[in-house]
């Protein structure tokens, strides 16, 4: 006989779930997983197409940022930072192996890798993320997640859950010059990045690619009613992620490495680099939130 407790009833005054607004330290974050994705389940076993910030309430939320306001967080270091780059895939039978119906081969098969320290108060997150495109069901190209770096196990959970295969990482790094993951002692990823060495045209082509935001896909898992994996998409397809303030924005070339252990890592070519970014966004805010989609079979008229 005994008790085990994991939260503090305290935690939960009157009863009453902790919203958003209220997270002040990590254990609050963690409490608040339990809801995302018991809304997430109920939302897969559900009829509706789309759910919007997790199915979180979002009450009296403030006006969105000017440039001048945005400015002044960038000033004062805020903002989400990190790498992206795409690389032409070394392995494509490897590449294919990820695409399991109803996910086709792309008309140009890209593996993107990104790494970003959100820079986040009061919690901050961290997130590593290896993608490739894919041919979704409703004609729409999107980034596949394949290998997801993160700091915790909650957010784990969470990712697993979605689709995301997360990992819980020792140490996370992102730095401009160099960003690395650690697991289990040693390096799964790292990412150095050189700035300059990359044309006109080139800069032009990583601006009009941009990030993954708003366009990646995962499977969510069989859950209540719900007997299979469901496609879902983390926005609304390319160029759907809401537009930051751009703090910094430089382009370079990237030398990127993943552990041999990692499926994901055969992918690479030998000595890996390729043109990237780095990048500083500040978020504008306002109205609304990131939504996810169920994604349908192409509609013909």
């Amino acid at each position: 006989m005994g008790t085990l407790v994991t939260y503090p009833r305290e935690k939960h005054a009157d009863g009453k779930p902790i919203e958003r607004w209220e997270i002040k330290e990590e254990l609050d974050r963690e409490i608040f997983a339990r809801r995302l994705l018991e809304n997430v389940r109920n939302w897969i076993d559900s009829d509706e197409d789309v759910i919007n910030s997790m199915g979180m309430p979002n009450p009296n939320p403030p006006p969105q940022l000017t440039d001048e306001e945005c400015k002044t967080k960038a000033d004062a270091g805020e903002g989400t930072y990190g790498h992206s780059t795409i690389i032409e895939p070394a392995d494509l039978d490897l590449y294919s192996g990820y695409l399991y119906p109803p996910l086709r081969m792309p008309e140009k098969p890209q593996v993107m890798v990104s790494y970003w320290d959100m820079n986040r108060e009061p919690v901050n997150f961290m997130e590593g993320r290896i993608m490739i495109k894919a041919l979704c069901p409703d004609g729409i190209e999107s980034w596949l997640t394949i290998n997801i770096p993160v700091p915790n196990f909650y957010t784990a959970l969470e990712g697993n859950a979605w689709g995301w295969p997360k990992y819980v990482a020792d140490e996370m790094t992102v730095t401009k010059e160099h960003s690395e993951v650690i697991y289990e002692g040693k390096p799964s990823l790292l990412l150095d990045f050189t700035p300059g060495g990359v044309d006109d045209t080139t800069i032009a082509q990583l601006k009009e690619q941009g990030t993954e935001g708003g366009n990646t896909v995962s499977f969510h898992m069989a859950t209540g009613t719900t007997s299979h994996m469901t496609l879902l998409r983390q926005g609304t397809g390319p160029k759907s992620g809401r537009g930051g303030y751009v703090a910094e924005w430089e382009a370079g070339m990237i030398r990127t490495w993943g552990r041999p252990e990692d499926k994901w890592s055969g992918l690479l070519p030998e000595n890996c680099v390729t043109p990237g970014f780095w990048q500083r966004t500040v978020a504008r805010g306002g109205p609304g939130g990131g939504a996810m989609y169920k994604v349908k079979n192409l509609q013909v008229k």
